[in-house]
């Protein structure tokens, strides 16, 4: 009997083992494009690591509906994708949570996108865009660059150490409530537009300014404050 159920038992934790994260060389890797409609979304780094490190697995391993990953590299793009069968009765909401490592030494530019997933960079020095609709976004990183955002209601908070060069922030949102930490040296100038939306500005502006920041939203607040405080 001890045999049968430890034979039972080896074959349920087969059937709901996770794959193994893949690895891909970092060499001529300019972008990531990371989309999961549901769960959450991971980007960091590693000064340890040489490879890009990829793990996509189910919230849910029991979950028998069907999805679709594509996880491969495409030219200059690696591709991390879950989606949906389309099946008319049966779709899955495919919650998934996918995770991204990057050799600390490769910056990449990235590309994220999720309908309900919550968002989290870390460390990753390269031009983002962003689309979420109620997934909260959270992006904390040594220099910043470009970003571009759009989202429904999720929460946005942005917290960079230094302002090295000319950057652009352009956010679009419905009610989301946003937060961009910067050093107090930054020199910056701020396009807001909102209906009942407020704007706190920690930092001040700038006629000759280094990065800009453009904020379109229906109620959320926009808030600029500077780095420790």
């Amino acid at each position: 009997m001890s045999l049968i159920f430890s034979f039972v038992l080896a074959l349920s934790q087969a059937a709901l083992a996770q794959p193994a994260p893949l690895n891909f060389p970092s060499t001529g890797i300019k972008k990531i494009e990371v989309s999961i409609p549901k769960g959450s979304i991971s980007i960091t780094n590693s000064k340890t690591q040489k490879d890009i490190s990829v793990s996509v697995k189910r919230k849910n391993v029991n979950d028998e509906k069907k999805c679709l990953q594509t996880i491969e590299i495409q030219d200059t793009v690696l591709v991390v994708k879950v989606a949906s069968e389309n099946k008319l009765f049966n779709k899955s909401d495919c919650d998934y949570i996918a995770s991204v490592v990057v050799p600390a030494a490769h910056n990449v530019n990235l590309d994220i996108s999720s309908g309900t997933g919550a968002i989290t960079i870390k460390d990753i020095n390269g031009a983002m865009n962003i689309t979420t609709g109620t997934g909260n976004v959270k992006v904390s990183t040594d220099v910043l660059k470009d970003v571009n955002v759009k989202t429904g209601t999720g929460s946005l908070d942005f917290h960079y150490k230094t302002c090295s060069g000319r950057a652009d922030i352009d956010i679009i949102s419905g009610t989301a409530k946003t937060t961009i930490e910067l050093p107090e040296t930054c020199k910056i100038r701020v396009d807001y537009t909102s209906g009942v939306g407020k704007l706190f500005n920690g930092i001040g502006e700038s006629e000759t300014f280094d990065v800009k920041i453009k904020a379109t939203t229906g109620t959320g607040d926009l808030s600029i404050v500077k780095s420790g405080k």
